[in-house]
């Protein structure tokens, strides 16, 4: 597949520069197997220092699994070894190194027929269905949900952008103890748009994300607060 039949996909990343903010965000892709499609955004945490070398380093660390990707076979088992063994062999190499560093991770596989998404931290995956409705699909692994007692979609969405534990992350990738990865595996919809965000976009409100993702461009929007990190994927 590679990016074939990816119809109107971009990607787009924004780091704001201020004292003391040592993360960046970042975004990046595999695109060498015939089956497959492979991205991912980044957000290295602003408050812990070396966040922002643990994502350059992770970068080329994912580019350096080029003719891993190409060899992968599309089935679930596979897939996800693939994504264990990359985040299990970059903790490897930065064990107690860089300390302190975190970020959050989302990658995402898409096949022809489904999507597989796995991810640690913050970043989330959603989507745009034909009627520009948006909803999300993955949560995030910070305060604010594991203290969540709502089950209504719309309800969880308001208290992750209105808590004060919205900011505290309580699983990401770091240097000092390896965590799970959550897994999520679901049919594509083709007439819908996927979207792979870290939290400076995803906390948006929805009129801001509608206008970057139609317009594709972030200087839309003046009301940006985060750095952001984002893929768009659309299949029409």
């Amino acid at each position: 597949m590679a990016k074939s039949i990816l119809i109107n996909s971009f990607s787009l990343c924004q780091n704001l520069s201020s004292p003391e903010k040592f993360g960046i965000d970042a975004v990046g892709d595999l695109t060498d197997n015939e089956n497959l499609y492979f991205c991912y955004v980044v957000d290295g945490h602003g408050g812990c220092k070396n966040s922002d070398i643990l994502v350059k380093n992770f970068q080329a660390y994912v580019l350096s699994l080029k003719d891993v990707f190409a060899q992968l076979n599309n089935t679930t088992q596979d897939i996800h070894d693939f994504f264990e063994r990359l985040t299990e062999n970059f903790y490897i190499e930065h064990r107690g190194k860089l300390r302190p560093a975190a970020m959050s991770i989302l990658m995402v596989i898409f096949s022809q027929t489904q999507i597989y998404s796995a991810h640690l931290g913050d970043c989330r995956l959603g989507k745009i269905n034909n009627e520009q409705q948006i909803s999300w699909i993955t949560y995030p692994h910070n305060l604010a949900m594991s203290l969540n007692n709502q089950t209504d979609p719309q309800s969880i969405e308001m208290i992750l952008r209105s808590s004060s534990n919205d900011n505290i992350v309580t699983k990401s990738f770091n240097t000092k103890k390896l965590k799970p990865l959550s897994f999520k595996t679901l049919d594509i919809e083709k007439k819908s748009t996927y979207i792979l965000a870290s939290d400076g976009f995803w906390k948006l409100s929805e009129n801001d994300i509608k206008t970057i993702i139609y317009r594709k461009n972030l200087s839309e929007v003046s009301s940006l607060f985060d750095d952001i990190s984002l893929w768009v994927i659309s299949f029409i």
